[in-house]
């Protein structure tokens, strides 16, 4: 008698030596959080496999939504468990095959215990010939329409054919902190989810203008991060005021610099934050020549304020990829919801293109901003889910 279970294989933990157990076990854990509340009695690892036991099937919908966002996860597969013979297996693709509506067909074995007679290609034979036989229906190597997955694994078989693909990486937890600048436009959430799929734990900083600006993008954010949590089992965002200090910078700087200014605000925030919570780099979703404060020059005068390494994921994505991404995630429509951003709302019409570091240091240096910047960090807002 068959027994349903999930067979997961993972992505670059496969690639993994000395510490490949315990990037195992993070991947487990992580796996164990995502499907709480869906039946299951065990997952186990082996054969570079992670096997759950005890599901209910008929709530593989639940299972699969679930399990795409656990980093580090290449596919997912219902399956139903048999001893490795052949007519056992015969018999479970004989079933999937009348009950599926389809018109091209393929077999696609792994037989990973070597100690089974038959390898992995006269298995596909085998089974296909029967199922041909059968059913009278046409092979179809590249685009099948069904495609029957069998696995042979230490004496058992592992036989179906609904599978789905996950976002492949590493699994999150399994690498350090960062702290990552959200706004709530397209970039940021894309160029964080980029950096959670790399297994590391992100700490979210959002800065806002209110009252000059409605709350819209503080609530946009939110969601964003309600949507990226899914990655991560838990998450904060840290809500920063920064209204006081960019009407100092309106009031005292030429308008051509305001916004180079105000990233330079929202790095050392970002930076002093990074300290307070041992993060150990920031997350930006800039993208080179995307918007004037993105050309190399004003990307140097910005990142000059930073005492913490700043990655930038998506510095060299076109917008369309970055596009196709955040609709895939879920972020895109939240991104696009009409708000008021606290940088765009005050771009001058001819902002600075080709900013010298050493210029806009000298203007910040007489603005004498340190005090303000405890302020804001008393009057900060915290987001926790």
């Amino acid at each position: 008698m068959s027994q349903y279970c999930i067979l997961i294989h993972y992505h670059e933990l496969a690639l993994k030596r000395d510490n490949k157990a315990w990037f195992e076990r993070t991947f487990q854990t992580n796996i164990k959080n995502q499907i709480e509340g869906i039946p299951y009695k065990n997952i186990n690892t082996y054969a570079s496999r992670v096997f759950i036991y005890g599901i209910d099937e008929t709530k593989w919908e639940e299972y699969k939504n679930k399990l795409k966002n656990v980093m580090g996860l290449k596919n997912a597969i219902l399956m139903q468990k048999v001893d490795a013979k052949m007519d056992l297996i015969q018999n479970i693709a004989n079933n999937i095959s009348s009950n599926v509506k389809f018109d091209t067909f393929r077999i696609t074995a792994k037989r990973q215990d070597k100690g089974f007679k038959l390898t992995s290609h006269e298995i596909n034979q085998i089974i296909g010939a029967e199922i041909y036989k059968n059913e009278k229906k046409a092979v179809s190597l590249k685009k099948p329409e069904l495609n029957i997955i069998i696995e042979i694994v230490r004496g058992q078989a592992f036989v179906g054919y609904k599978k789905i693909e996950g976002y492949g990486g590493l699994p999150n937890g399994s690498n350090e902190t960062a702290v990552s600048l959200l706004s709530s436009g397209i970039d940021s959430p894309v160029a964080s989810f980029q950096i959670l799929k790399r297994g590391v734990k992100l700490i979210y900083i959002h800065f806002h203008s209110s009252p000059a600006t409605n709350k819209q993008s503080i609530m946009n954010c939110q969601k964003i991060m309600n949507i990226l949590s899914n990655f991560q089992n838990e998450s904060v965002l840290y809500m920063y005021p920064i209204l006081k200090i960019q009407k100092i910078i309106m009031d005292k700087i030429n308008d051509k610099f305001w916004v180079i200014m105000f990233r330079r605000v929202m790095i050392k925030l970002s930076c002093l934050l990074a300290k307070e919570l041992n993060a150990k780099a920031l997350i930006t979703g800039e993208n080179i020549g995307q918007v004037s404060s993105q050309t190399l020059s004003n990307i140097q005068a910005i990142a000059e304020s930073s005492n913490y390494p700043i990655i930038r994921p998506l510095a060299g994505h076109n917008k369309e990829e970055i596009i196709n991404i955040a609709k895939d995630i879920g972020t895109y429509e939240h991104s696009i919801a009409p708000h008021q951003d606290c940088c765009s709302f005050f771009l001058p019409l001819h902002p600075e293109l080709k900013a010298k570091t050493e210029k806009i240091k000298a203007m910040e240096k007489q603005l004498n901003l340190d005090n303000l910047y405890l302020e804001i960090i008393k009057n900060r807002e915290i987001y926790q889910i």
